[in-house]
């Protein structure tokens, strides 16, 4: 994938905001030098939904053929 970000507005339920703060607070507490934010949680869950999704793509072109 290119690394070039591009801005993308995603809403999700509070319980779902706080739960990805939670995740980046853990995540800083345990590398105070790195700041994750909620955001860099949530892309990479993205990225790696893409990727999954993908790769199930490809599996079932796979069967079909």
């Amino acid at each position: 994938m290119n690394n070039r970000q591009v801005p993308l507005m995603l809403s999700v339920p509070p319980e779902c905001r706080d739960k990805l703060r939670k995740m980046a607070a853990k995540r800083n507490l345990r590398d105070p030098q790195r700041v994750t934010s909620a955001a860099t949680i949530a892309r990479e869950l993205v990225l790696e939904g893409i990727e999954r999704i993908e790769q199930m793509e490809v599996n079932l072109a796979g069967v079909e053929e």
